[in-house]
């Protein structure tokens, strides 16, 4: 049986994700079973090929990230207020321990990097066209998403410097620095359809494959820098 999930955890993924996305699209109430078996199936997957979950220091805050998303898609479940603010929190937690993940991996050095420059200031130019875009529609979250915004930002920065470091350059790239983007853009997603489109169901199908995906980028990077023969 073992043997079976070690092959066939992130088909099982994949498959829960397509099948969650159906059910977004048709607006069915099966939403709730599925979306709280995303990001176990992904820690499932870890622990079948992790021989040693609690080191380095880098990889064990990573999956106290991934915890926190559980509890972050759990809590989005209820389109409501205050688990919309609750989910928040608990993503913005995930950011955070996504990002001490990532510098851990690679101590930050912005002066003299030209990539990390132009990545500050694309996320500057996003913030303000989302803002702009958005504008007094957020009410009273403007505060909580702009807190929020600078998590995620912090994040993807994060991100981007782990390819300064050589070793680990093919699979930042490859998989670290696409995840965050994605994810950026997943969250841009659902800002704009809470507080603009009016929760437009295709809307919530793209956010979630687009949640999925970069979960699932991420998850792949970190098993890439920690093998399991140097866990």
């Amino acid at each position: 049986m073992e043997t079976f999930l070690e092959k066939r955890t992130l088909t099982i993924y994949w498959v829960v994700l397509l099948i969650h996305c159906i059910f977004q699209h048709y607006q069915l109430p099966y939403v709730a079973v599925t979306k709280p078996m995303l990001v176990p199936l992904l820690f499932l997957n870890i622990l079948l090929h992790d021989n040693n979950i609690g080191k380095p220091a880098g990889k064990f805050i990573f999956y106290i990230g991934l915890i926190l998303a559980f509890f972050g898609d759990v809590l989005l479940i209820l389109i409501n207020d205050t688990f919309f603010l609750s989910g928040m929190i608990a993503f913005m937690l995930m950011n955070l321990f996504y990002s001490t993940s990532f510098l851990l991996m690679h101590p930050l050095k912005i002066k003299n990097s030209p990539v990390l420059m132009l990545t500050i200031a694309f996320l500057a130019f996003i913030g303000y066209a989302f803002f702009r875009f958005l504008g007094d529609s957020m009410g009273n979250y403007r505060i909580p998403i702009i807190a929020y915004m600078v998590t995620i930002s912090i994040m993807v920065v994060l991100a981007v410097n782990v390819a300064a470091n050589t070793r680990l350059r093919k699979a930042a790239t490859n998989y670290l620095i696409p995840g965050v983007f994605i994810f950026l853009i997943e969250n841009v997603l659902v800002a704009a359809n809470k507080f603009h489109y009016d929760h437009d169901k295709d809307i919530f199908v793209v956010v979630m494959f687009t949640y999925g995906l970069a979960q699932y980028l991420m998850v792949q990077g970190i098993a890439k820098i920690y093998p399991k023969n140097e866990a």
